[in-house]
């Protein structure tokens, strides 16, 4: 097993057990109360109080969000490299920081950044719900959002490698082409959008893609890396469903065969 050396002998000695204190991550408490919170906005709270009151539009916020969102991940694809520098594409090498490292210092500062920005990442159903959009409050969209926030806990309290940030830094780059898109669209005209439907395909298809590379990483380290099988299979099985949930997206969107039926 490779471990990542010392980048400078500068001291940086806060622990992973230091970091298990920081805020939100003590117990799974706070995100239980996080995840519940999600669910009661936009499935209770927030369509009883827009019932009666028309859609707000908010597209001051959608730009500046989006704008954040993207510089956010190329943020945290930036501070990968950092780490890691190529390193990073060879996946299937399990990868472990010395202590008290410039290099632990900043993979416990982008992890812990990432699971703050999944956390803001929620604020998108409740934009839709003040926006009278229900419809597009789906399973899989929550889903998402709240097995992709446990994901991140789990991974600052039971996981310390740097092969973790190889999932990370193929999210960040699929956001910020995601990204890029929701931010061209809420600027555009209709007939500009119209001409971008092409590149909405194209980002469905990225995002498969990226689903079956981190898989193919997932099998490799049950069997190669320190961490616990629950953890890996809880990871395996919630890639799968959004996998699977995307998949199902594009078939119906895009096949022109299940159009005609």
């Amino acid at each position: 097993m490779e471990v990542i050396q010392k980048m400078d002998e500068v001291d940086y000695s806060y622990t992973s057990q230091e970091l298990n204190e920081w805020f939100g991550l003590r117990s799974p408490n706070f995100i239980f109360g996080v995840i519940a919170t999600y669910l009661l906005l936009i499935y209770i709270i927030v369509p009883n109080y827009m019932k009666n009151r028309p859609p707000y539009q908010l597209k001051t916020y959608i730009v500046a969000y989006n704008s954040a969102q993207m510089l956010a991940c190329i943020y945290i694809i930036n501070e990968i490299f950092r780490i890691t520098s190529t390193k990073i594409f060879r996946f299937w090498e399990c990868s472990m920081f010395e202590s008290n490292t410039l290099a632990e210092y900043l993979f416990n500062r982008v992890t812990y950044f990432t699971f703050w920005l999944k956390i803001s990442e929620l604020s998108e159903t409740i934009v839709f719900a003040l926006r009278k959009k229900q419809n597009q409050v789906s399973y899989l969209h929550v889903f998402h959002h709240c097995s992709t926030i446990t994901l991140v806990y789990l991974l600052l309290v039971n996981y310390r490698g740097g092969s973790a940030l190889y999932p990370l830094m193929l999210n960040c780059a699929v956001h910020v082409i995601m990204y890029a898109y929701y931010l061209a669209a809420a600027v555009c005209d209709a007939e500009t959008l119209k001409r971008l439907t092409p590149v909405k395909k194209s980002i469905t298809t990225i995002q498969m893609i990226q689903f079956v590379l981190i898989l193919l990483q997932a099998a490799v380290m049950s069997s190669s890396c320190v961490i616990a099988p629950m953890v890996v299979g809880y990871y395996a099985f919630v890639v799968i469903v959004i996998f699977y949930g995307f998949y199902d997206f594009y078939r119906k969107a895009y096949d022109a065969s299940l159009k005609r039926s």
